[in-house]
């Protein structure tokens, strides 16, 4: 966790600290979204149309080459135990 203590200035503004703008890929001109969260400020990245769509894609490829190999895991099970139901 990285810690900073930040001032407000008079118009309401804070300078985030160069740390934290590095570790979060914040430039000039991105856009953050402000929120409270069980009485806490939460201040996050607003990721853009191609940022999201390149995370999903990834999500999909990922969980779509498990959910296959998990499908042909269930297959091995259905024959192994068909095979195992006519030996009876």
């Amino acid at each position: 966790m990285f810690e900073s203590i930040c001032v407000v200035g008079e118009r309401g503004q804070i300078t985030l600290p160069k740390t934290i703008r590095l570790l979060n890929g914040i430039k000039s001109k991105d856009k953050l979204v402000v929120k409270m969260e069980n009485e806490k400020m939460v201040v996050e990245k607003l990721q853009n149309k191609m940022e999201n769509e390149k995370l999903l894609k990834e999500y999909y490829q990922k969980y779509s080459k498990r959910n296959l190999a998990i499908a042909k895991e269930w297959e091995n099970v259905d024959k192994e135990t068909e095979g195992m139901l006519n030996d009876y």
